[in-house]
């Protein structure tokens, strides 16, 4: 007898109409995809009714794993990963013969069934959900250790979990003696000789950044997507997963959810993991109150003492099945055709371009001067630096968010790394170090900037203390890194890696130096000669040079509030000295607390308090939960 289609089924069920039958046909007309990955995408059925109705098509029984659980005797933890890629699990045994639970029943599923329990197996139809719930519920503890602890155990010398490595140890406790004693032995000269060390430093900094920016405005114009994507044949796109690590993030849910929702890519090869800590009830609430489509997937990240952005996108990495991956913020505003120029790029792209890095910016750049500076160093380094960093083939340090790599390729550098606070910094030179090559993508993604100082110093202490881990990560083995980037990748990491904290580090000292010589308070000093004078005058104007004209040039770039940036460019020397008291607090955090993660508060007012907007939502997002953890329902309809 001939089953009946699938369509057909639902119809009778009840679960959908003719009229959402018509429109979903029509969708895997234009994109291609399976007919029940478009029903859960477009959200027009649930897992439970669609997957009872894909058994009754295929004349076999649905299990329900949630309510009849699989026999902990037949699963095994190293097995986890083939169970999330067959969509298959073995349930229960009977009379000898196992019962396999599967998303279908498929040629792939049946010769592994047969290859890990002999003939003796029978197919019964359950839904992804009920395979990624098991999964997660059997082995979630486990996922979280590797999740943790992979690349360490794998690659130790590409973690970041000790922040010195022996020989780096050695060498810190040979030089603390001898700088020790060259200042009680020849005190002046020692201390003439680290300041006019520190302005070269400083000085080459300047140079190579604003080499790096002429170097990036030169880049040709954006070219017209229109056409390409126009042309696009959706049948050809890949399933594109997206990572959206979450924590204390309940308040910037609705404007994430309608922000994935714009994304123009077909919802059925949408795979978009929401990794949220188990242990945030009220993210999790408010996550599971607003409802959203099937192909958001709610990843519960078990708690454990290392609580990392890094680590949260590890485990979801567990649960993927995308062919490319990126990730984004909670408070991230991608443009709509971000995924498809993605996968236009790397079609056209040689093989050895690993990954893409979009601009990112920020949609609350004129909130307040503090916004106006960070936006101007954001359209500086997305806009210039990084364009420039490519041109001239030096390791790109990709930002936090909408950078994107294939999904098997990530896997195979072992992952990021869950004990580096910048983990995108990490993986662009990890990427540059293996032959890979990082590329700007020519699209956007719009943030939200910090409004508070404090705020602003906890995410800005972090990055210097995730780029002083790079470097000394890397650094390790100075000679082997030479050898894999080149004289011009190495030179490149220290200048825009390793230099910028040591020059914030003592740039006040720098900046003071220079203007008591300059105002005669230290022009006819007997301990501070001539020559370091003008050494310094000249230092410190090449870096206010360097600082205004980049910031001026940028300033054009904003059309609503050019006055007010271009304001904000004259005073951004004043702001980059902000840097100097993050790099303390990112010294002090490296030696005491290397691998704390500072949360980023997204959706608060300058004076730190939340707007009345935000409490509304989260009282609503209560309301509708009744104050408690809520279930996570497999609705139908």
């Amino acid at each position: 007898m001939r089953p009946l289609p699938l369509g057909e089924i639902l119809l009778r069920s009840y679960v959908i109409t003719e009229v959402q039958l018509a429109h979903m046909l029509s969708l895997q007309q234009k994109s291609g995809g399976r007919l029940g990955d478009i029903l859960i995408g477009q959200g027009a059925a649930g897992y439970l009714a669609l997957y009872r109705a894909v058994a009754d098509h295929h004349g076999l029984p649905f299990l329900d794993l949630l309510k009849d659980v699989p026999d902990p005797s037949l699963l095994h933890q190293a097995e986890a990963d083939t169970y999330l890629r067959l969509r298959a699990i073995p349930w229960r045994r009977q009379n000898g013969c196992v019962t396999i639970a599967a998303c279908e029943p498929s040629e792939e599923v049946a010769a592994w069934a047969k290859r890990r329990f002999g003939y003796g197996t029978r197919i019964g139809i359950t839904s992804p959900f009920d395979i990624r719930r098991t999964v997660e519920a059997q082995f979630g503890q486990a996922l979280e250790t590797v999740s943790r602890l992979s690349l360490w155990e794998n690659l130790p010398q590409a973690s970041a979990r000790l922040t010195l490595w022996p020989r780096q140890k050695h060498l810190l406790y040979a030089l603390l003696p001898l700088a020790a004693a060259g200042i009680v032995f020849h005190p002046l000269a020692v201390i003439l000789a680290l300041i006019a060390l520190c302005h070269l430093v400083y000085g080459t900094t300047m140079l190579f950044k604003g080499g790096i920016f002429i170097t990036g405005m030169c880049v040709p114009p954006a070219k017209d997507w229109q056409p390409q994507l126009a042309a696009l044949d959706e049948h050809r796109l890949p399933v594109y997963t997206v990572l959206v690590p979450m924590y204390r993030e309940a308040a910037s849910l609705p404007k994430l959810l309608e922000a994935m929702q714009r994304l123009d890519y077909p919802a059925s090869k949408l795979d978009i993991k929401l990794a949220i800590e188990a242990d945030d009830t009220e993210t999790l609430n408010a996550a599971m109150a607003l409802k959203p489509h099937y192909h958001f997937d709610i990843v519960r990240v078990p708690p454990s003492a290392l609580r990392t952005k890094p680590k949260a996108c590890n485990y979801a990495l567990r649960f993927a099945r995308g062919e490319f991956v990126t990730v984004f913020d909670a408070d991230d505003r991608p443009e709509r055709f971000q995924l498809k120029k993605a996968v236009l790029a790397f079609r056209a792209l040689p093989p050895d371009v690993a990954c893409l890095q979009a601009r990112l910016n920020y949609y609350n750049a004129d909130d307040n001067w503090l916004t106006r500076f960070f936006s101007l160093e954001y359209t500086v380094l997305f806009h210039f630096l990084l364009y420039g960093l490519e041109r001239l083939g030096i390791p790109i340090p990709l930002g936090g968010t909408s950078n994107h790599i294939s999904l098997a390729r990530l896997k195979d550098l072992g992952e990021w790394d869950p004990f580096n606070v910048t983990e995108d910094a990490d993986l662009g030179t990890r990427l540059a170090a293996q032959g890979f090559k990082t590329v700007m993508l020519d699209s956007f993604t719009m943030e939200e900037a910090p409004r508070a100082p404090g705020a602003w110093l906890n995410q800005r202490s972090r990055w210097i203390k995730g780029y002083m881990q790079t470097w000394l990560v890397h650094m390790r083995h100075p000679g082997k890194l030479w050898r894999n980037l080149g004289w011009k990748g190495f030179l490149g990491f220290q200048c825009f890696v390793g230099l910028p904290g040591f020059a914030f580090l003592t740039a006040p000292i720098l900046w003071a130096l220079p203007l008591l010589w300059l105002g005669g308070l230290m022009r006819h000093s007997p301990v501070f000669p001539q020559w370091l004078g003008w050494l310094t005058s000249a230092n410190l104007l090449l870096s206010l040079f360097t600082q205004w004209y980049s910031a001026l040039f940028c300033a054009l770039f904003y059309r609503r509030s050019r006055r007010r940036m271009a304001a904000a460019a004259l005073l951004y020397p004043l702001y980059l000295l902000l840097h100097s008291l993050a790099s303390y607090k990112a010294l002090w955090q490296l030696i005491v607390k290397p691998h704390f993660w500072e949360k980023t508060v997204h959706g608060e007012l300058f004076c730190g308090a939340r707007s009345a907007a935000v409490e509304d939502d989260l009282l609503r997002l209560k309301k509708s939960s009744g104050g408690i953890p809520l279930t996570e329902a497999r609705v139908s309809g």
